[in-house]
């Protein structure tokens, strides 16, 4: 019994003493340590120190033999900050200060045994750390640094951009390090200038933010290259942020100049009037831009709008006559192939396939790299991306396919011209022009198009056409509005200080939106009305080939194009443009290439649109 008392006795003393504060522990402990060491820096202020609950022996460890350690012979062990502050210590190993610079805990955080908290704020107080070494001039007299020094809590202090313990190398960094450290610090950026809160206390806008993520910079930011594009510091500069109306700042009209010729080494002056964040700076007007962007949102609207209505009617007219067909009994397709001509009719020469085929490598290589940055904010444009190389390489390719399609175009001119001036007669180019044959939109396609409309509600027979309908002449005519407006625009983001010798830098702000807004034009137009028409109207569903093989056959040239079967009958020109049907090998391509040009196509489509909707 005694020896149970005895125990208990043990463990009362024992929770007894460890349940008194640690203040009069470590005090205890101290006034022990203080008979010897009696500094005032010791003495004076270790208590209310933020290390004063602490015993001295809590740092200064290994002293096991006070005699010894008394007369000297026994010293304590290094101070090591990391058996109490782990996460940090951890963290401080690869700290610039730590890894360039061999700095300890105590370069930063100095007289150890007196260190308190203070009144002042957390960011003022890291500021003024931090100037100790580093010029304060740099950062405490600008922007951010004025800022905190007046008491804004929302403006930047040097730990909110280079972190606290974890600091990386400024200088002498490059490669993937480069590239990540410039990701991270364009990104501390906006988490502060795209907070609502934030621009409100402080008359920003949070627009700064968002165009950036919309101009090229942002975009391939996003994607995977930031090394290669400008992030904000780029321009802004670490630590000189001043407003553009300060004469100190890197952006002001005296100074914007030269910071602009840091990376846009062929710049003209006037190129400084391209604006980085339009929309972003309050009171500021953009008309020329508004005017831009109103203009090119009338065009998609208008364009989209009468042909998707007039692909939807003509699904629903054409639907119903097949349910009518169906319903008197008819079979489809009853032409049985062995009643069909063995000679088909030459549509297109050989070197309009070849055209052809050359225009829709080029095109979907233009979508497929240009859309993933116009829409670098989607899960999908990173792969997209990736799938060409990253964004350098995607770039390559975009700016190959655009000259590819840059030839087409200027060969399509040439043999425009010719049809128009054969052999340099230029006696009757106005009927040729005007003429059946022709391209160019005549007084019978305005007839034919209020005919369509009238046949889509059953109210007239279909039109007879000629050649060439109403739908492929302006199909074709969008192409010299479409590369007059890409091309050109697409060159002036190409070489945009080149063209500053020419126009002001504004022009460059309008060539990308134009250039932007056109391609969407052209990509979803394909992918939707001009597939419909051509490929996925009923009577052609999946596939219509003539334009890889070159031939269509006689009575299907009797039924899409009577007037041009009964001119050619009159001019007895039809026998002439007999040939023999397409080969295998040839149907085979037709077959494969078109119908994979369709599938990627609407894929294409379905990405579009879900950027669109979603993001």
């Amino acid at each position: 019994m005694k020896k149970y008392v005895f125990h208990v006795l043990i463990l009362f003393f024992a929770v007894c003493l460890a349940m008194i504060p640690g203040e009069s522990r470590g005090q205890s402990a101290g006034r022990a340590c203080q008979s010897c060491h009696s500094d005032t820096a010791f003495t004076g202020g270790f208590a209310a120190s933020v290390h004063g609950n602490n015993a001295c022996t809590s740092c200064h460890t290994g002293i096991g033999d006070i005699a010894r350690h008394s007369s000297g012979e026994k010293k304590s062990d290094p101070v090591r900050c990391a058996s109490c502050h782990r996460e940090v210590a951890r963290s401080f190993r690869t700290d610039a200060h730590a890894v360039t610079q061999n700095m300890t805990c105590t370069d930063c955080h100095q007289k150890i045994h007196t260190l308190a908290k203070t009144d002042k704020p957390a960011k003022v107080s890291v500021q003024e750390k931090c100037v100790r070494c580093h010029d304060p001039g740099d950062y405490a007299l600008m922007g951010h640094g004025r800022a905190v020094a007046a008491g804004n809590a929302d403006s930047a202090t040097c730990t909110d951009c280079h972190s606290l313990h974890g600091i990386a190398a400024a200088k002498g960094v490059a490669g993937k390090e480069l590239a990540l450290q410039k990701e991270a610090f364009t990104a501390r950026c906006k988490s502060c200038h795209a907070d609502p809160g934030v621009a409100k206390r402080n008359d920003l806008s949070t627009a700064i933010a968002d165009t950036y993520d919309q101009t090229y910079h942002g975009k391939v930011l996003a994607v995977g290259e930031p090394e290669r594009v400008a992030g904000c510091a780029d321009c802004h500069t670490g630590h000189n942020t001043l407003a553009s109306s300060d004469p100190k700042s890197a952006l002001h009209p005296d100074n914007l100049s030269v910071s602009c010729k840091t990376c846009h080494t062929t710049m003209h002056e006037r190129f400084v009037s391209f604006e980085a964040h339009p929309g972003a700076v309050k009171g500021k007007t953009y008309t020329a831009l508004h005017i831009a962007e109103g203009f090119m949102i009338l065009l998609l609207a208008g364009v989209f709008a009468f042909f998707w209505l007039h692909t939807a009617l003509w699904w629903r007219r054409s639907y119903l006559d097949k349910c009518r067909r169906r319903k008197a009994g008819f079979i489809e397709d009853s032409l049985a192939l062995e009643c069909r001509e063995e000679k088909q009719i030459q549509r297109f020469t050989m070197t309009q396939r070849v055209m052809h085929v050359l225009l829709i490598l080029s095109f979907f290589t233009l979508v497929g790299t240009g859309f993933p940055i116009k829409y670098s904010e989607t899960a999908w444009a990173k792969v997209l991306v990736n799938i060409w190389g990253g964004p350098h390489m995607a770039g390559i390719f975009h700016r190959i396919a655009a000259l590819v399609l840059c030839g087409l175009f200027l060969y399509t001119l040439w043999l425009s011209i010719r049809f128009l001036f054969p052999g340099g007669q230029i006696k009757g180019w106005l009927g040729r022009l005007f003429g059946p044959d022709s391209l160019f939109p005549n007084l019978k396609d305005l007839q034919d198009i209020k005919g369509m409309f009238l046949w889509f509600f059953g109210r007239g027979p279909m039109p007879k056409f000629d050649r060439w309908t109403y739908w492929e002449k302006f199909d074709f005519l969008a192409v010299f509005w479409g590369m007059t407006a890409i091309g050109l625009s697409g060159f002036m983001l190409w070489f945009p200080g080149h063209f500053s010798y020419v126009v002001p830098g504004w022009v460059i702000n309008i060539a990308t939106i134009v250039h932007s807004e056109e391609a969407f034009l052209a990509a979803v137009f394909i992918f939707t009305v001009h597939f419909f028409n051509n490929h996925i109207v009923p009577n052609k569903f999946p596939l219509e080939p003539n334009v890889f093989t070159g031939r269509y056959r006689l009575d299907q040239m009797r039924e899409e194009r009577p007037l041009e079967y009964e001119r050619m009958v009159a001019l007895g020109k039809l026998e002439s443009l007999k040939r023999e049907g397409p080969g295998l090998w040839t149907q085979l391509f037709a077959s494969v290439f078109g119908l994979g040009s369709l599938v990627l196509g609407l894929v294409l489509l379905v990405l579009i649109f879900w950027a669109v909707l979603f993001y």
